[in-house]
Order: C-alpha cells, then sequence, then structure tokens
C-alpha cells in the first residue's frame, strides 16, 4: 500500500511539474502521444528531443513516458548545461540507458562522452540512436556497471529497462563486470571531467562511495546527480568535499543553491520542476564557471 502510494504521489509530482513547465496544451498533446502509442503498441518507436537528437525505443521495454508527455523540458539541468557549456568537455553519463543524457550531451560544442550502461538491450538501442544521431565519433560507451567494489554481478533486466539494477547472488540476468568510479576512471586516463552524471535507479550512493577518492580530489566540476532519500547523506559529504549544490531556474536564469541537506530542506522547497541536484565545485565556481548566472540562496 505504501509502495503504491509513493508511485501514486511520484506520478502527480511529475504531472504537475510538467504542466508547470510545458504548459497545459502541450501536455494534452503529449497526452494524446500517450494514448496513441498506447493503442498502436508499436514494436519500436521514437521521440524527438526538444534539445534536437531523436530517441529511439523498444516498446514498452524501454518507453519513457514522462518523456513523451512532455519532452525534456522537464529537466533544467539540459538548459543550465547549455548556459554554461565550454568548447571540448569531457563528460560522463553513468546509467546511460538509451542515451538521453548522452545524446544532449553530444549537441555540446566539441564534447567527448564517455557513457556506461550495464544492460546490453540498452546498450544495443543506444548504439542504434548514436548512429541515428551522428554522435558516434564524440560518445565511447563502456558496457559495465560501476558501484563501490569491483569483480562481476548479475544484472538484472526489468520489465522498464531504465528500472534494472544489480542483483544479489540469485538473481537472474546477465553477468556483467563491476567497477569503481575511481578505479574505471584511472584506467581510462580521465584525469578531469567537466559533467559527471549519475542516474542508476536509487544506487546513486553506491556509486559516488565508489567515486569519492576521485571527487576528494576535485577532478569533477558539476555534478548532475538523481534526487533520492538514501542520497541525501552524501550531499552532505560531498558538500565536505568542497561541492555547492543548486537547482537551476530556467526562466530565471538563476541557481538557488542549497545549504541544508534534509529532506525537507532538498525535496520539498525545488524552486523549479527537477529529478536530478546540481552540485558544483567551488574552485570551478570561482573560475568564473556560473559567472553568467544569478546565484540565490534557496
Amino acid at each position: 500500500m505504501k509502495a503504491n502510494f509513493g508511485r501514486l504521489k511520484s506520478g502527480l509530482d511529475k504531472l504537475r511539474w510538467g504542466v508547470r513547465v510545458v504548459g497545459a496544451k502541450a501536455t494534452i498533446r503529449g497526452t494524446a502521444r500517450m494514448i496513441a502509442i498506447s493503442l498502436r503498441r508499436p514494436k519500436r518507436s521514437e521521440i524527438r528531443l526538444r534539445s534536437g537528437p531523436v530517441l529511439e525505443f523498444d516498446y514498452p521495454r524501454q518507453f519513457p513516458p514522462t518523456l513523451m508527455m512532455f519532452g525534456d523540458l522537464i529537466d533544467p539541468e539540459f538548459a543550465f548545461l547549455r548556459e554554461v557549456a565550454r568548447a571540448g568537455w569531457v563528460m560522463a553519463d553513468i546509467g546511460a540507458a538509451i542515451g538521453q543524457f548522452t545524446l544532449f550531451a553530444a549537441t555540446l560544442p566539441g564534447a567527448t562522452i564517455h557513457a556506461f550502461e550495464p544492460s546490453s538491450l540498452n546498450i544495443a538501442t543506444l548504439r542504434q540512436n548514436l548512429v541515428r544521431n551522428s554522435a558516434t565519433t564524440a560518445v565511447t560507451l563502456h558496457q559495465i556497471a560501476l558501484s563501490n567494489s569491483e569483480g562481476e554481478a548479475i544484472f538484472e533486466t526489468t520489465e522498464r529497462t531504465w528500472m534494472s539494477r544489480l542483483g544479489g547472488a540469485n538473481s537472474e540476468g546477465e553477468v556483467v563486470a563491476v567497477r569503481t568510479l575511481t578505479g574505471e576512471f584511472e584506467r581510462l586516463g580521465l584525469e578531469h571531467v567537466a559533467v559527471l552524471k549519475i542516474n542508476v535507479a536509487g544506487f546513486e550512493p553506491t556509486v559516488l562511495a565508489g567515486g569519492e577518492a576521485y571527487l576528494a580530489k576535485g577532478k569533477a566540476d558539476i555534478l548532475i546527480l538523481l534526487l533520492g532519500l538514501e542520497s541525501l547523506p552524501w550531499y552532505g559529504r560531498l558538500a565536505s568535499l568542497g561541492y555547492r549544490f543548486f537547482y537551476y531556474h530556467p526562466e530565471e536564469r538563476t541557481l538557488y543553491e542549497v545549504t541544508a541537506f534534509d529532506q525537507q530542506a532538498v525535496l520539498d522547497h525545488r524552486p523549479w520542476p527537477a529529478r536530478h541536484i546540481i552540485g558544483i565545485r567551488g574552485g570551478a565556481i570561482e573560475d568564473g564557471i556560473v559567472a553568467a548566472l544569478a546565484i540565490r540562496q534557496l
């Protein structure tokens, strides 16, 4: 019952946020798209993102309902990154799935992207999306999982692939290599990344634990982290390492700073619909990475 209530509340929150971002008319059009695809039930479909790329997906396993209804305007970090992007950025997408963030990143000038995704089903679609959008030279794919230890594990691909995750010893799925962020980035020679995005279906804390040594050295300038209750202690820990946390309001071109990391402070006062929180290394702010934007206290 509690889980069902949580899903209902999450759905209503997304609906309210989406209407606020794209407006009632666009929401009605998106609803019509949702109904049409549920009636047609194609094996394969696509959606053109407002940021430019076309995202193909298998239906229904990879169907992205939020994108289909609202487009990618519901993710304000895209607008933020367009504002602050500098030519030649190196970026990492942890939990790339079928490529929404990776394809957006490939539209930034001269960007190089490392996309990490364990699911072979998602990798196949992501690879096709890279070809479809002429982004193969900008993106390197890594079919591995990142966690807080290294070895191998069973990766369970669920009926909705964006909810897939590492399973236990008795799980059913495909065997995948597991690495820590710190270790894998060292192996790849990634001495510094401009943007590190992490969205791994609630396992963000374990990825951060495996990347703490890398982040402690200030090797990532901007963090895009999926919001979650279990991640709250990590925001405080990363703040102690020199990161400052924000929500971005695209209409005001303003970063609203989060300075407390309890549920109320982080989750209940977002000034604009957001599924992710943005962390920015203090030194990068001092160097002017967000000089064109206003900063205010939340």
